[in-house]
């Protein structure tokens, strides 16, 4: 009875040693991914900011399935959404000043509204809703547009990303800085020096008439930051990234006249 105690006394010290020097093993890191700004067709600049980066656990070989259905998939450009709804080719404009993806990109000022025959419409509603207050219906305007035209591309992209990554569930999602186009992955768990990720954006960046998707592999080491440089569209001689490059079908809009 007494060496059954000892044993199972050792199994317990045995068990917990283990388990700390795992802890011990274990540590976290970051990985802050910037975007630089290119030039596309338009000698525009073109920011990667306010876009979803998607940070999965292994390298590219972990997620050549991944990669596989980034390739496979059929992306629908912004215009063309828009276009299909039948938007005002002033509405789509508005969207392109300020590269943004739906009207909930950037705050409506009120001296957007006129000639948007869409935000017109909206803000005339806000007015009857609330009693004729001017502040009120400009505040709340996008969320007396069409729920398609305020939040159906959003809508679009999650069913987009959902059908791409399969049942594969990304560790962290977070929305690039709308100025300095950066995002942060923190508190990722790192073993041993360094342990390897999969960031991505899954949906496709719009450059001009092409769509751009980029996977890198990255090595996170502990108790720093490890930073990912992103500068569409990527150098195809890059190691540790795949691009996906897509031509996208042009959906000819009307000029914005106002």
């Amino acid at each position: 009875m007494r060496l059954k105690t000892v044993c199972i006394c050792l199994g317990l010290i045995l068990t917990a040693s283990s388990f700390a020097f795992a802890q011990a093993d274990t540590s976290v890191g970051s990985i802050v991914v910037r975007g630089r700004n290119v030039k596309g067709p338009d000698k525009a600049k073109i920011p990667l900011s306010r876009k979803r980066f998607y940070l999965f656990p292994g390298g590219l070989a972990d997620n050549a399935d991944l990669i596989e259905g980034i390739r496979a998939a059929e992306t629908t450009s912004r215009d063309c959404f828009y276009s299909n709804l039948k938007a005002s080719p002033c509405f789509i404009a508005w969207l392109h000043e300020g590269n943004c993806e739906s009207p909930f990109c950037r705050a409506v000022k009120r001296e957007d509204i006129a000639g948007v025959k869409e935000f017109e419409v909206a803000y005339a509603k806000g007015l009857t809703t609330y009693r004729n207050k001017p502040d009120l219906a400009l505040s709340w305007m996008i969320n007396n547009l069409p729920s398609d035209l305020a939040s159906g591309y959003y809508r679009q992209q999650r069913s987009f990303v959902e059908k791409v990554t399969r049942a594969k569930k990304p560790l962290q999602t977070i929305l690039s800085t709308a100025t300095g186009a950066e995002a942060n992955f923190a508190g990722v768990p790192v073993t041993g020096k360094s342990t390897k990720y999969f960031v991505s954006n899954i949906v496709p960046v719009e450059i001009g008439n092409k769509a751009y998707t980029w996977a890198c592999e990255i090595d996170v080491q502990p108790a720093k930051p490890t930073t990912l440089i992103l500068a569409l569209p990527l150098d195809p001689k890059r190691k540790n990234c795949v691009l996906v490059e897509k031509e996208l079908k042009v959906c000819s809009t009307d000029s914005c006249k106002k």
